[in-house]
């Protein structure tokens, strides 16, 4: 069904990294009191839902993508503080505080299977962090060295399900859509956006709640998917 030569983008959260918890007030504590001392807890809780309310509820609409570090400095203009540390350590430290990840079940091995066939590898995440970031987190369960580039739509401005990240992405490797896979456990965002994108989809059902097209359960099925 797949050749070796066959591009593979896999969904990060819920695909490659199982969430055992995400808690973003547990960020706003962090730059509170780290790096915005001298306001109120009160005035920074105000800021982040001003900021929610006019760049984050539409994006399942528009599909456009905000960043941490555009709130970092949105932040930065309404305080009046201007930080001494770069954007990226911060976003670094920022993003490790507020959630804690697992690798999921049989990533390792697919992932070693799928690389050890040829395929380039590919990660394409819906994520206010920045593809750095989420490459360095990678990195610390030991699973950057499988892929060949990491995107965010924090760096790209847009969201899955958006045929132009995926397209991005294709773009970025040199190849077609119809010569690529992506994997994701989200119908909609993963799935329906990859087709819609000419991309061959797989859909990770979690729920166990049933699909017609390329289904799996557990990620070590994509060897009987991807060759």
């Amino acid at each position: 069904m797949g050749g070796a030569s066959e591009l593979v983008i896999f969904d990060l959260f819920d695909t490659i990294l199982d969430k055992v918890w995400f808690d973003y007030d547990k960020a706003l504590d962090y730059l509170y009191t780290r790096y915005l001392t001298g306001i109120s807890r009160d005035e920074l809780n105000d800021w982040a839902k001003e900021y929610r309310r006019l760049h984050m509820m539409d994006r399942n609409e528009t599909h456009r993508e905000s960043s941490f570090i555009n709130q970092l400095a949105f932040y930065e203009d309404k305080s009046g503080i201007r930080h001494t540390e770069d954007y990226k350590t911060i976003e670094w430290d920022t993003f490790r505080i507020c959630r804690e990840e697992r690798i999921g079940n049989h990533a390792s091995e697919i992932l070693e299977h799928l690389k050890a066939n040829g395929h380039p590898l590919a990660i394409l995440s819906n994520s206010i962090f920045s593809s750095e970031c989420l490459t360095r987190y990678l990195g610390s369960f030991g699973l950057s060295k499988y892929f060949d580039r990491v995107y965010s739509s924090a760096d790209m401005g847009i969201r899955k399900p958006s045929v132009s990240a995926f397209h991005r992405v294709c773009e970025g490797f040199g190849v077609n859509p119809s010569d690529t896979w992506f994997v994701g456990n989200n119908r909609e965002k993963d799935v329906q956006g990859a087709m819609n994108a000419g991309l061959k989809a797989v859909y990770y059902d979690r729920s166990g709640e049933g699909y017609d097209g390329f289904r799996i359960t557990d990620l070590i099925e994509l060897k009987q998917i991807i060759r």
